[in-house]
């Protein structure tokens, strides 16, 4: 049932709204621990497989996740996003036990696969606060949700390196599999079920289009680095899945029930939203690939003006200024969604990350510096979650929830791969050298300033996007709203004061 506070026992239902949303911060975390935990176990169960493919453990998870995001979201839409946020936690604990028990290469993908059906699970969590959260506490909910966000990149490089020390890649996979079994029957017991249903057919068809379409798309962008951008398969991958969202288009045009509203999908709301959103989620990306590459460089390298020489604890305790800031700049963009506006607040965060990409161009390697750069990016990544999901959720009717934040956190899935393959592609242009023995590469310094470059060049095109589009301009509501006549509430009426506590 939705949470409803009441006059009555305002104390207490405050109470439990906040206690609602503490479960869905600490469950939304998964999506980052199961990457940033992940990454660093990668080197160790390359050699426990004897495998030069071992960046397959990490591709297969978002493509995994890419392709059912858009079942789950209709699913979600259908049956309820609780029930099938439970039902996908059960499904990421089988996949993290398949890991961690793994004897085979093989296995280790198909347990990572498993564990993909929770990527999206930040955008479905959006969704529920929506349709859960009263309406004028929504956008400061959504606004802390991106909380978990900072959580998770601030203690996720710290537990994975003790995890790792201690009990190796598998103490990485238990962990994760206890994390979630701990918390699905707390979270089956206290989050409520959202009132909203969705009275329509599954569109199989569309489904089968967008989400492998997406999948093979993002599997000819995210491996064209390392295939070649023309070779063969690379040119199939990119073809296939751009065919298949051409396909999706026309069918959805066609169809009597069709997976999501092209009208909704393409429209001066939603489609703005989710380009400008994407343009400046590029910089955050490619800052990701770029700043590790710097700092964990060997310091005085010749021919090189940047360098650190960091190991992953060090660089983790320099950039955690980025996590702390997230944590607390979401509740605050979420506020200001409410009071000016999310667009306004999405500028901030371009304004924020072009100031990091110039920082970044600048190849500090003294800490304060660099904690100074990672503190502008925590703020900037803070405010752009925040106001990407009120953003979203004013450009959806409560019909297109579920499957519109799904089409939402594919958006972003594809950007991360756009942004890792381009950004990989202009820094190896200008290779120096690499290591016979370790394969680590060294870059001439030109190559991280021009990948700095480009990165504020597709942010200033998100730039011209939000100033122009209308939506967001108004303060955040917590929600499109209008006449939804093919939406079924299934709790009609507002709930006891009793019932609210739960």
């Amino acid at each position: 049932m939705a949470l409803t506070p009441h006059p009555v026992d305002s104390t207490v239902s405050r109470r439990r709204l906040f206690a609602v949303l503490a479960l869905i911060i600490l469950f939304s975390e998964i999506a980052s621990f199961e990457i940033i935990m992940v990454y660093p176990a990668l080197p160790k169960l390359a050699s426990s497989f004897a495998t030069l493919h071992i960046a397959w453990a990490a591709s297969i998870l978002t493509l995994a996740g890419a392709t059912v995001m858009p079942l789950v979201g209709k699913a979600a839409d259908k049956w309820g996003k609780k029930r099938v946020i439970l039902l996908l936690g059960a499904v990421f604990v089988v996949g993290s036990v398949v890991c961690a028990c793994a004897h085979s290469f093989p296995a280790l993908l198909v347990g990572r696969a498993l564990q993909g059906c929770l990527v999206g699970v930040v955008t479905m969590s959006y969704s529920l606060v929506r349709d859960i959260m009263p309406r004028e506490f929504v956008p400061l909910a959504l606004g802390t949700v991106v909380t978990g966000v900072g959580m998770s990149a601030l203690a996720g490089p710290f537990l994975a390196g003790w995890l790792l020390d201690g009990f190796g890649p598998a103490g990485v996979f238990w962990f994760l599999a206890l994390y979630v079994a701990v918390l699905l029957p707390v979270y089956g017991a206290v989050v409520p079920e959202s009132p909203i249903r969705l009275d329509r057919p599954i569109d199989y068809p569309g489904t089968a289009l967008l989400g492998p379409g997406i999948g093979v798309l993002l599997l000819g962008v995210t491996q064209g680095s390392d295939w070649g951008w023309t070779a063969g398969w690379t040119l199939t991958f990119l073809i296939l899945g751009s065919a298949m969202l051409v396909a999706f288009v026309c069918w959805e045009r066609a169809c009597r029930n069709p997976l999501i509203d092209l009208n909704v999908l393409l429209g001066r709301r939603f489609g703005p939203t989710v380009l400008a959103v994407a343009c400046v989620s590029y910089m955050m990306n490619a800052h990701a690939l770029i700043s590790p590459t710097m700092l964990m460089a060997p310091r005085n390298a010749p021919g090189v003006g940047y360098g650190a020489g960091l190991s992953a604890t060090e660089l983790a305790l320099w950039t955690c200024p980025l996590g702390i800031a997230g944590m607390f700049v979401g509740p605050l963009g979420g506020h200001l969604s409410k009071k000016v506006g999310a667009r306004n607040v999405l500028l901030a965060s371009a304004a924020l990350f072009l100031l990091v990409m110039f920082l970044g161009s600048r190849l500090f390697t003294v800490q304060w510096q660099v904690g100074l750069m990672s503190l502008t990016a925590g703020c900037a990544v803070g405010f752009l979650h925040s106001s990407n999901a009120n953003l979203v959720q004013d450009a959806l009717p409560a019909s297109q929830s579920g499957v519109g934040n799904s089409v939402g956190g594919m958006s972003t899935l594809l950007t991360a791969g756009i942004a890792t393959a381009l950004t990989g592609a202009v820094m190896s242009k200008k290779v120096l050298a690499v290591d016979p023995s370790t394969h680590a590469v060294r870059y001439a310094d030109s190559a991280l300033t021009d990948a700095y470059l480009y990165a504020a060049l597709v942010g200033a095109v998100g730039v011209a996007v939000a100033l122009v589009m209308k939506h967001g301009r108004a303060p955040a509501q917590g929600g499109m709203t209008g006449p939804e006549d093919d939406v079924r509430v299934v709790e009609a009426s507002p709930p006891a004061a009793s019932e609210a506590v739960g």
